[in-house]
């Protein structure tokens, strides 16, 4: 069973909604999700928010954290994963902010790095990655981290 199905089943033996915002996967995340059968019972929505502009529009990120700590951090993704279910009313979500390269970012940031939030149980987390391999790869590997992560905080519950 892949990590998506057991995060299914699990949210529908929890009878938990997921929500998902993300920036450098673009879609990837919900549609991994959504990749499952069943999973319209647990998905509720999935945000691409790929500007600094809709990130603050839709999920509430404050100009002021992206301003101090860039838009690629711990604290843009856990905004934007409280923001998401802000927005949505899902219990569980899950967001992805990164660079996925081939280029560094503006800041100097390396490609590759990622910051993953998630908001589960009215509380906050976020993990910081880095990986390697081409664009691709890198959104690929944020995709299948953000899912076990999510499937990791349910299954400590």
């Amino acid at each position: 069973m892949t990590t998506a199905q057991r995060l299914v089943q699990l949210l529908k033996e929890k009878k938990l909604h997921i929500s998902t915002a993300e920036s450098c996967t673009g879609g990837m995340i919900a549609a991994g999700i959504v990749d499952v059968s069943g999973a319209s019972d647990v998905f509720e929505e999935g945000y691409v928010t790929y500007s600094n502009r809709v990130k603050m529009k839709l999920l509430g990120v404050q100009k002021e954290t992206i301003d101090k700590y860039t838009v690629v951090s711990a604290q843009v993704a856990e905004e934007m994963a409280k923001g998401t279910a802000d927005a949505t009313g899902s219990e569980v979500t899950v967001s992805v902010t990164g660079y996925a390269g081939p280029y560094d970012g503006d800041d100097g940031t390396p490609a590759g790095t990622v910051y993953i939030g998630s908001y589960y149980n009215g509380k906050t987390v976020s993990r910081h990655y880095h990986f390697e391999g081409d664009r691709q790869q890198v959104r690929i590997q944020a995709r299948d981290s953000a899912l076990e992560l999510v499937l990791e905080r349910l299954e400590e519950d």
